[in-house]
């Protein structure tokens, strides 16, 4: 019987090519979009699980206990390890992890270059996470200094075909060998550094060493993990208090408390290690998850709507097959075998899709994801979205099929049971909600885009590319001819890069990216003619020269900037609008004298308030604008921004680098443009809008084929009404209209229904956004009117052939 049920099934999908392909391909590409988002879920949500005790490993960071702001840091200082490996019972185990080799030169077969995705560590960190060996050995590693373990991956980036385990590396000018060679990173791992240098690289006396004896430098990455049973609460404490008992003098009235954050919590702590791991946002992972379940809800009524439609063309056969014995049983497994082979061959369409947009979609999600048919994980994703569309696809068209009467079958009256149901213009409303839905938020984070671009233009971002200095040993020690020697080095390298006619400006200023300047630091500031502050202010501090206000285009509202040559600058200040207000300052604010701790010196200084800066955002519009005290730095900053002339990159880039060779030939030449930094700070957002996007176009494709689909079922219901109708004189134009009626009440049902769960979502997006547009009404009307109009031109075709259909066709058995 089986066969039976098969044979029949293929022919009628042999037989109805065209219409099978579109039910099908509008299946697959729905399952498709629904399997790559919920495999992307699935990562995020197993992120680091499985390490074999992830329940017992806890990063080591920190909290602000008087703010309440967390993270504070992610990092320890070198000692807390040491300190806490014998003194606290709770500790199973601990390890630590430098992040310091981005600062270091690489250099393979001549070829130099900076390695930003590695870590420094030991045999305590192998020992905590679960690594897998391919080639080499970890004890190799373990006993000897200087060695190197790579990825496979990594691996065949550095060497390509030749045997790694003889290859050898330099780390500034040191030559490492190559220990081992480990599996690839799962996906689904916070850490996917793929070099991890062997930690005997602090020993070396080289540039970016740090102060290992120092309680108040945090560089290391700290992991504990503990017994079971132990006490999460009494390990914190106890850390926090061995930290407080050894704090220098100067972190003595520190707000930082100890807090253990859950590896498997680690993903998900976005501001924390920000840098170094990649976050997940648990919002859009509930939120872009439900999506894709309703994107595979919309592609199954789709399916729904077609598979009545198609019941159209088949009523004889149908009406015959019950004549003759047919029971509703029998009908009602054929219906499903006939579902049954279509969701498969939209499974194996929708399985070729994915592979085929994988690489793409972990690009865009930057992810590293795998569709694995041996992963149990994948499989079980795979069979739910199967069986749950087999069920919402399959049992309704089937009991419609099984329900027919014989009689009406075969008078071509087959609908007239289905028309009184109200079931398929509710699917068909559902799709259209869920279209408009999407459709008004694309429209709103692109008018909240243009917004922030409206607001950032002011900015001078284009046409201006960062170069980072590297700081000479002892600078951050207290080395006075370190800096010195580095003072002099970048006041040198920027009067040889303004040399070139490419270059317009160049200015010194702190960060190694526009993201850097979001940090805020207190400051203690006493103003002359105001009471003490009790606490610290915190401040976004800009180290910067004379050229910068020029060259960022910033607006001066009162006073002036630095000016070259006048040394009494060195103690001046400058400050922002809100700044004024944080500090409590009354006008006029220019000429405001001030006593603070000397950043040259050491000891307290008094300088004044030369000029206000009218409030620009420096950061993501997200935050609010911080105050910001802008500085000249004694010793020159960390980096220059160069502006440069239109047209005239690769003139200003050639330039730059034979400058960089002349002064700094040991370090290889970076540079990254500002309007890049701006858009990273946006990354998040646009991946947002792009995922609304084809969301939305998704399912504006499926529901116009529902629509399709819905139009058929009322053209082949409607035939006679449509005869009687030509025959008493009705034209082409009011027959259309006629059959549109239903549909623009669908849609504006589905409008009165889209619309508060639009603006209510919208709503809730740019609450993440401290500077926002208001919704529009006009953005709801637009989406309406563009709804309508597809919608029009998606049915026109079946309306107007049923139009033109001639009378006596419809009319001829009456």
């Amino acid at each position: 019987m089986l066969k039976n049920y098969l044979k029949i099934a293929f022919r009628y999908l042999w037989q109805t090519k065209i219409s099978a392909l579109i039910h099908i391909g509008g299946l697959a590409v729905a399952m498709a979009a629904a399997v790559l988002i919920l495999l992307w879920s699935q990562n995020e949500l197993r992120f680091d699980t499985y390490h074999p005790e992830a329940d017992r490993i806890y990063l080591r960071a920190d909290i602000d206990t008087i703010k309440s702001e967390y993270p504070f840091n992610g990092f320890s200082s070198y000692p807390i390890s040491e300190a806490i490996q014998q003194a606290i019972p709770e500790i199973e185990q601990i390890t630590t992890a430098g992040t310091g080799l981005s600062r270091k030169v690489v250099e393979i077969n001549g070829l130099s270059f900076k390695e930003s995705n590695g870590l420094i560590v030991g045999k305590d960190w192998i020992d905590m996470f679960d690594y897998k060996v391919y080639q080499g050995s970890l004890d190799y590693f373990f006993n000897h200094p200087r060695t190197v373990i790579l990825t496979r991956s990594k691996s065949a980036q550095y060497f390509g075909d030749l045997p790694p385990l003889q290859q050898t590396l330099y780390i500034d000018s040191i030559p490492y060998s190559i220990a081992a060679i480990i599996e690839d990173i799962p996906a689904n791992s916070s850490f996917q550094q793929d070099v991890l240098v062997s930690n005997s690289i602090y020993k070396e006396k080289k540039e970016g060493l740090v102060n290992t004896a120092s309680w108040g430098i945090y560089t290391q990455l700290l992991f504990v993990k503990l017994h079971h049973g132990a006490s999460l609460a009494e390990a914190e404490k106890k850390i926090s208090k061995i930290i407080a008992d050894n704090r220098p003098p100067w972190m003595a009235d520190s707000p930082r408390r100890t807090k253990l954050v859950a590896l498997k919590d680690l993903h998900f702590e976005t501001g924390l290690l920000d840098q170094i791991i990649p976050h997940g946002n648990t919002l859009n992972l509930w939120v872009f998850s439900i999506l894709a379940v309703l994107l595979l809800a919309v592609g199954s009524v789709n399916f729904v709507n077609l598979s009545i439609a198609r019941i159209g063309s088949r009523i004889k056969e149908i009406g015959i097959r019950k004549t003759v014995g047919a029971s509703k049983h029998h009908l009602f497994i054929q219906a499903m075998v006939e579902t049954f082979l279509s969701i498969s061959m939209a499974t194996w369409l929708t399985l070729l899709l994915v592979f085929l947009l994988l690489p793409e979609f972990n690009a865009f999600v930057e992810r590293n994801l795998v569709l694995s048919l041996m992963d149990h994980h994948v499989l079980l994703l795979i069979f739910g979205v199967v069986a749950l569309v087999f069920i919402m696809t399959g049992l309704y068209p089937a009991m419609v099929l099984a329900k027919l009467k014989p009689i009406g079958l075969l008078k071509n009256q087959f609908l007239t049971g289905i028309s009184r149901q109200h079931f398929r213009k509710g699917l068909v409303t559902g799709q259209l909600v869920f279209t408009l839905v999407m459709f008004i938020g694309f429209v709103t984070v692109h008018h909240q885009f243009t917004f922030i671009q409206q607001q950032t233009d002011h900015y001078q971002k284009e046409q201006v590319f960062r170069l980072h200095v590297p700081l000479p040993l002892g600078f951050g020690f207290g080395d006075l001819e370190a800096k010195e020697r580095h003072r002099s080095r970048v006041n040198s390298i920027k009067a040889r890069l303004l040399a070139n006619g490419a270059i317009r400006t160049v200015s010194q200023v702190n960060g190694t990216s526009i993201l850097d300047d979001k940090r805020k630091q207190p400051v203690e500031i006493s103003w002359s003619g105001y009471p003490k502050q009790r606490e610290p202010t915190d401040v976004v501090m800009v180290w910067a020269d004379e050229d910068y206000a020029a060259l960022a285009r910033l607006t001066l509202i009162s006073g002036r900037w630095f000016e070259a040559g006048n040394t009494a600058d060195m103690n001046n200040l400058i400050v922002n609008e809100t700044a004024i207000k944080k500090f409590g300052l009354r006008e006029p604010v220019v000429g405001t004298s001030f006593t603070t701790m000397s950043y040259r010196t050491g000891s307290e200084e008094t300088g004044r308030i030369i000029g206000v800066v009218k409030d620009y955002h420096h950061k993501s519009l997200h935050e609010k604008i911080d105050p910001m005290v802008f500085s000249l730095d004694p010793y020159g900053a960390s980096s220059y921004l160069v502006e440069i002339n239109a047209g005239a990159a690769p003139q200003a880039l050639d330039h730059a680098k034979k400058v960089w060779k002349e002064f700094t030939p040991e370090h290889p030449f970076t540079f990254t443009f500002l309007d890049e930094e701006f858009n990273r700070l946006y990354k998040d957002d646009r991946k947002a809008m792009t995922l609304s996007l084809v969301f939305g176009g998704l399912s504006m494709l499926l529901s116009c084929l529902g629509l399709l689909g819905m139009i058929a079922v009322s053209i082949q219901q409607r035939t006679k009404e449509i005869g009687v109708r030509k025959v008493m004189g009705a034209n082409v134009t009011g027959i259309m209209a006629l059959l549109s009626r239903d549909l623009l009440k669908l849609i504006l049902i589905a409008f009165a229904i889209a619309s508060p769960i639009a603006w209510y979502g919208m709503q809730r997006w740019l609450e993440n956004f401290a500077y926002r547009i208001d919704m529009d009404w006009r953005i709801f009307a637009g989406a309406a009117v563009i709804t309508v109009l597809i919608a029009v031109l998606t049915v026109s075709s079946q309306t107007l052939k049923a139009a033109l259909k001639n009378p006596v066709e419809s009319l001829r058995t009456e």
